[in-house]
């Protein structure tokens, strides 16, 4: 292995996920592998999306209009700069005015497509925020609050998208209303479990199966907007094609754990549920398995407080793993979200070891009362163990990497 640090391998590790999933990478690669070249029209919509669009303008020369909603950070110069694209930017986690300015850019966009006309959709995570058109007896007050309802309810992706759903005109396929392309294929990056498509992006053209979990507070604004449903055109069958996923992240980690001639696992257990239960159960297997790297994938969750700190998911498991850990354990993890974004905060995650929780407590810190405020980000930021990806092009969940020595 070459001499890096825990921390610099674990970096390393990380960036060679995050590479693996690259939306610009990954939507060129399809388009070449499939031959298609003849699309006319294309909407790019989430928080991967620039880098997606990108990626479809490198190699199909026949676009003639492209409609591109994401968060103003991913807006690149070059997407600015090209005539034959709108580049519209939009509110995430939240949805704001311009998330509804962008659902009506939407539909007129759409509205410009003929039947004759090739359709590529371009989608990753973030797009239910991005753009919307709320069902007509939903403002956008009652919007936002749903929408800060469901962030903080520690309600998992599925629930969370089944719920926003409910209140959306163009969610669960309803968007396929306004289609009138004959051909519409839909590239998509999973940032949900199991890659059901329904409820990436809160599936824009794929009807939706499952029914929401009953919710008092979320059942008083959907028997406000009264009978919502509408009929999804059958008509309209957009080709749909997961082009990436944590499982391609994960294996891009393994692949470069043993270039280094380490040891390497992946975990087929999906992390889910409670950010700090995960990272106990974390620690208890850790303390058991052989040393090497060890990898998993999923999506925690955390339940916030009414004020909460700064941090996020991947951030709060994080130090809650590091409170098990004394500057001999020898263990070191890495989590983060592939989108280099956890909650409220600019990082991605952080990376945790032995001496996260002794730094903390010198510093005054009480560790379990700053995770039950929700502000683990403090923390780790006074430890200097934040993670930052500024440059990430994708967004497929969260990946946690630990790395056990032989002691």
């Amino acid at each position: 292995m070459t001499e890096l640090t825990a921390r610099e391998l674990l970096v390393m590790l990380y960036q060679a996920a995050l590479d693996a999933v690259d939306g610009r990478y990954l939507v060129s690669q399809w388009c070449r592998q499939h031959n298609k070249k003849s699309f006319t029209h294309c909407v790019a919509i989430g928080k991967a999306a620039a880098a997606m669009l990108q990626g479809a303008l490198d190699c199909v020369p026949s676009l003639q209009k492209s409609l591109l909603i994401c968060p103003a950070s991913k807006i690149t110069r070059q997407l600015k700069k090209n005539k034959a694209v709108t580049c519209l930017a939009s509110s995430h986690p939240v949805p704001d005015e311009s998330s509804i300015a962008a659902g009506k850019a939407l539909l007129s966009f759409l509205s410009t497509v003929e039947q004759k006309d090739a359709l590529l959709f371009l989608i990753s995570g973030g797009t239910s925020s991005l753009v919307e058109v709320p069902v007509d007896n939903i403002t956008l007050e009652q919007l936002q609050k749903i929408n800060s309802y469901l962030l903080a309810s520690g309600k998992d992706i599925h629930q969370v998208n089944a719920w926003r759903q409910q209140f959306s005109r163009i969610k669960a396929g309803g968007l396929l209303n306004w289609i009138k392309a004959a051909a519409v294929t839909q590239l998509l990056l999973s940032d949900v479990k199991q890659d059901k498509a329904e409820f990436i992006g809160s599936g824009l053209l794929i009807k939706s199966s499952l029914t929401p979990a009953a919710d008092d507070y979320l059942s008083a604004f959907r028997v406000a907007a009264g009978n919502t449903e509408s009929p999804v055109p059958d008509q309209v069958e957009p080709e749909t094609f997961i082009i990436g996923n944590i499982r391609l992240a994960m294996q891009a980690v393994h692949e470069a754990a043993k270039a280094e001639g380490l040891n390497s696992i992946i975990h087929d257990e999906f992390l889910e549920g409670d950010a700090c239960k995960v990272a106990n159960d974390l620690y208890e297997k850790l303390k058991q398995a052989q040393p090497g790297i060890h990898i998993w994938g999923g999506e925690t969750t955390v339940k916030l407080p009414q004020k909460p700190g700064v941090g996020g998911r991947n951030q709060t498991l994080a130090l809650a793993f590091a409170q098990h850990l004394d500057e001999q354990s020898g263990l070191h993890l890495l989590a983060a979200g592939t989108d280099g974004v956890d909650g409220n905060s600019n990082c991605a995650g952080a990376v945790v070891s032995g001496y996260t929780a002794s730094k903390a407590g010198s510093m005054g810190f009480d560790i379990k009362a700053e995770i039950e405020k929700a502000n683990a980000g403090m923390v780790l930021m006074a430890t200097d163990d934040l993670l930052r990806a500024e440059q990430s092009n994708t967004n497929v969940m969260d990946i946690a990497i630990a790395y056990k020595l032989g002691l």
